[in-house]
């Protein structure tokens, strides 16, 4: 059951007794209450923030992100990249002279 803390059975019976002696019978409902309303109203205004930012969020990243247009350059980028390589291929063609491809004879060796 309160496997966090490593409480046994026979302890939270005595943690029990403690806090109704401490207390009484009487106030411990209303304690709870008052920790029930403390705690939603905590879970609110942390959800109320949430919501907050969420709002505001978006909003700034769209301006930013139709600021940088990321898109845009990284197209523009590959474009450069892709042709790059075939304009200096088409420049090396054209300025270095052919080379003779033709197949090379295997060395003889003369007996004597």
């Amino acid at each position: 059951m309160l496997v966090f803390f490593n409480i046994g059975g026979g302890e939270l019976v005595i943690i029990v007794l403690v806090v109704v002696m401490f207390f009484g019978s009487k106030k411990i409902p209303e304690i709870a209450r008052t920790l029930g309303k403390g705690i939603s109203e905590l879970k609110n205004a942390t959800s109320d923030i949430q919501q907050e930012i969420k709002k505001s969020v978006p909003s700034e990243v769209t301006n930013i992100k139709n600021s940088v247009n990321v898109e845009h350059q990284v197209k523009s980028f590959i474009k450069k990249e892709i042709t790059k390589p075939i304009e200096d291929k088409n420049v090396d063609d054209t300025s270095a002279p052919e080379e003779d491809n033709s197949p090379t004879p295997p060395n003889s060796i003369s007996r004597s």
